[in-house]
């Protein structure tokens, strides 16, 4: 299976967002240990990587980019990417983005903290707790 975390549950697990970073982690954990496989768009990295030289050293913030690129699909921005989003008319533009990253990589369904974005599109999406309790870690 073939799942794209959104940049909130990236950043959960980067930042150790409480209460949501075992669940985060778990999922992170399910891709190292080959059991899904884990999809990031471009400008989930970026993201967060911006969201966390607030809280963690530039080292820090480093560590967890090589850990996400070790273990996660990258799926780029591009012009495709960002038509399909302007053309959709979404409320939210950012989730757009995100969504046809996904739909260009191949994912299966989206994993996010905020479902609200994504509801006027065509992929299931979960919460990290909802997609843990569907593979019964």
């Amino acid at each position: 299976m073939k799942v794209f975390l959104d940049t909130n549950v990236v950043v959960d697990f980067s930042a150790e967002r409480e209460p949501f970073y075992e669940d985060a982690a778990t999922i992170i954990d399910m891709a190292y240990h080959k059991e899904t496989s884990l999809i990031i768009s471009s400008l989930t990295i970026v993201n967060m990587a911006y969201v966390m030289r607030k809280v963690k050293t530039r080292e820090q913030v480093t560590e967890k980019i090589k850990q996400l690129m070790a273990l996660c699909i990258v799926s780029p921005i591009n012009r495709q990417v960002i038509n399909d989003a302007v053309a959709s008319r979404p409320s939210d533009f950012e989730d757009a983005v995100q969504y046809f990253s996904a739909l260009q990589a191949g994912a299966d369904l989206i994993i996010t903290r905020d479902a609200t974005g994504f509801k006027e599109f065509g992929l299931p999406v979960m919460t990290p707790a909802e997609f843990l309790a569907r593979c019964e870690r």
